[in-house]
């Protein structure tokens, strides 16, 4: 009898772990909100929320792609291009369709060296899917559920086929956003000013925020105040 009783023991942890285990198996995954961050990078989660739900506002930087043009003809549709990035866990390998806050200082970043406390931009991320060669080159318009500043109706103009080595590829399913906000360079957790963001395809979930290192290892080259500049062809 006295050689039985190890012998249940062990049944019984057993049996207690399994119980633990088919528990946490159990329990759903706990999203990436703001509040199960640090608490110093609540806020910068909070405002990266906040950017997700309008920086279609923005207006998109490349080409001409931006809100009432001053000659008053119609600007060139924004485009997608290839990143740069080969990270395949950041933007590498996707298309992307970028976004400013501050449009004019965005494009003059190369003349100003700084951009300004409050510069939001954000790179619109898609994974390429290879297709045929688009039958018209006629961007897809998209009213906005928002208005300008002087009451009009906000129209986001988007073509979403880019060709690269004779293939054509399209921009089919979103893969997420990432964020570059300004503020203070005293501001402390940011990267002289600078707070990092991705937030998810679906737009509500915050999965990485602060001084995000997959970032700023790429950004902390930049020539001019972590901004590359549409032109350059890096981001």
């Amino acid at each position: 009898m006295r050689d039985a009783q190890p012998f249940r023991a062990l049944i019984c942890l057993f049996g207690a772990l399994a119980g633990i285990l088919s528990a946490v198996a159990a329990e759903p995954p706990k999203e990436a909100t703001p509040g199960s961050f640090a608490a110093a990078m609540k806020p910068f989660g909070e405002k990266l929320l906040d950017v997700a739900k309008k920086y279609e506002q923005f207006g998109r930087v490349d080409d001409e792609a931006r809100w009432a043009p001053l000659d008053c003809r119609a600007p060139n549709p924004g485009t997608v291009a290839f990143s740069a990035s080969n990270q395949a866990d950041t933007h590498g390998k996707k298309l992307y369709s970028l976004f400013a806050s501050d449009h004019q200082a965005y494009v003059q970043v190369k003349a100003n060296k700084l951009a300004p406390v409050g510069q939001t931009i954000v790179k619109e991320s898609w994974i390429p899917e290879e297709t045929k060669a688009p039958k018209s080159n006629e961007p897809h318009s998209r009213k906005l559920n928002a208005k300008g500043q002087y009451g009009q109706d906000l129209v986001d103009r988007f073509f979403p086929y880019v060709q690269k080595d004779g293939k054509w590829f399209k921009a089919s399913k979103k893969a997420g956003l990432f964020v570059m906000m300004k503020f203070d360079p005293k501001t402390e957790g940011t990267d002289e000013g600078w707070v990092y963001g991705t937030v998810s395809a679906d737009l509500k979930q915050v999965t990485s925020v602060g001084r995000v290192a997959s970032c700023m290892e790429c950004h902390v080259k930049a020539k001019y105040d972590r901004e590359f500049g549409r032109a350059s062809g890096k981001q």
